[in-house]
C-alpha cells in the first residue's frame, strides 16, 4: 500500500516534513479505499492499495508520488527540491530512468496541501484519488482488451538499459550525414549507442533489431530519405511504447502528434547540423537528466 510504514526509509526531507507527506498519503489512501468499495470494485484496481515501493519529490509546485508495485524489498524515499516544478510526464521519465520503476503510477497533489489540514484540503484530496482510480481502472480496462500477440520475432526482454539509445539510421551513404551529429550529441550525455543493422541482411538483423528496441531507453530515428528498415523499427519502437526521437529534413512532416514521441526538424547544411546536435543533445539531457542528485 502506498502508506505501508514498514518500508527502508531514505532521503534527506526533514523529518517533520516527511511526516507532514506521510500523513497526507495516509488521508489520501483513506479516501482511495473509500471511493472503491462506494463504486463496489475490487481492492487492488488501483495499484496504490497493493504492496509498493515509493518516491516522495516535494517541489515548488507538486507533490509527486511515483510508485510501482513491488512484493519485496520494499522502498520509500522523500526528497525536498523547492527550485524545480516536476511535470508529470519529466515524473514519470524520472520513475523510470532514475528509480528503475518499469511499469510506475504518479500521483501529483498541490504543494500547498501539504500545510493545510484535513478538513481543509478534504475536496482537494477526493478529486487527486477519483482521478488516480479512474486511470487505474481504465489501465485495467485497456490491458483487458489488449489483442494478445505471438511476435514472430520472439519473446520481448525485460531488462532496459537506463542510459540506453537505438539508433535507427537511414542506410544509403548519401542518407549519413546526421550520423556525426547524433552520436556527438549521445557522447556529450554519457550514452551509450547501439545502432540497427540493415534488416535486409536477414532474419538474424531483424532478431537484434527486436531485441534492442526492447533493451534501449529511447529511439532515435533519422527520417532522411524514408528508409524502409528506419520505418520498420520505428513501427515496433511505437507498439511497445518507447520513447522515440524523430530527426526529419526541414520542410518535412512525421509523426507530430503521437504521444512520447518528440521532433528535431533540421537543415541540410553544415550549420544546420551543428544546431541539430546542439538541439539533440540539450533533448536528451533534459529527459535524462535526474531529478534527485545524489
Amino acid at each position: 500500500m502506498l502508506n505501508d510504514v514498514a518500508r527502508m526509509r531514505s532521503g534527506e526531507m526533514e523529518a517533520e516534513l516527511s511526516a507532514k507527506v506521510d500523513k497526507l498519503i495516509d488521508e489520501f489512501m483513506a479516501i482511495v479505499d473509500a471511493a472503491t468499495m462506494e463504486r463496489h470494485l475490487q481492492r487492488g484496481i488501483a495499484r496504490s492499495q497493493l504492496p509498493c515501493s515509493m518516491v516522495a519529490i516535494l517541489d515548488k509546485n507538486s507533490l509527486s508520488i511515483l510508485a510501482q508495485f513491488r512484493l519485496e524489498n520494499r522502498i520509500a524515499s522523500y526528497f525536498y527540491r523547492p527550485d524545480i516544478a516536476l511535470l508529470p510526464q519529466q515524473a514519470a521519465n524520472s520513475a523510470q530512468w532514475e528509480f528503475g520503476f518499469e511499469d510506475a503510477f504518479i500521483i501529483q497533489f498541490p504543494a500547498n496541501l501539504i500545510e493545510q489540514n484535513t478538513q481543509e484540503r478534504h475536496e482537494a484530496m477526493q478529486k487527486v484519488a477519483i482521478e488516480h482510480i479512474d486511470s487505474e481502472f481504465l489501465r485495467l480496462e485497456n490491458m483487458l482488451s489488449l489483442m494478445r500477440t505471438r511476435p514472430i520475432f520472439g519473446r520481448a526482454a525485460q531488462s532496459v538499459g537506463a542510459r540506453t539509445l537505438f539508433l535507427l539510421l537511414p542506410q544509403g551513404a548519401n542518407l549519413r550525414g546526421n550520423e556525426l551529429a547524433i552520436l556527438n550529441a549521445s557522447r556529450a550525455n554519457n550514452l551509450a549507442t547501439v545502432e540497427a543493422e540493415d534488416i535486409r541482411c536477414g532474419r538474424s538483423a531483424v532478431r537484434e533489431m527486436w531485441h534492442s528496441l526492447n533493451h534501449a531507453a529511447v529511439i532515435i530515428a533519422d527520417l532522411t530519405g524514408t528508409d524502409g528498415g528506419v520505418m520498420y523499427g520505428l513501427g515496433i519502437a511505437h507498439t511497445l511504447g518507447k520513447e522515440t526521437i524523430l530527426i526529419h529534413p526541414q520542410g518535412s512532416k512525421y509523426l507530430t502528434d503521437i504521444p512520447r514521441t518528440y521532433g528535431i526538424e533540421y537543415e541540410d547544411s553544415d550549420a544546420g547540423r551543428a544546431k541539430l546536435e546542439e538541439q539533440l543533445s540539450l533533448l536528451l539531457c533534459t529527459m535524462l537528466t535526474p531529478t534527485v542528485d545524489d
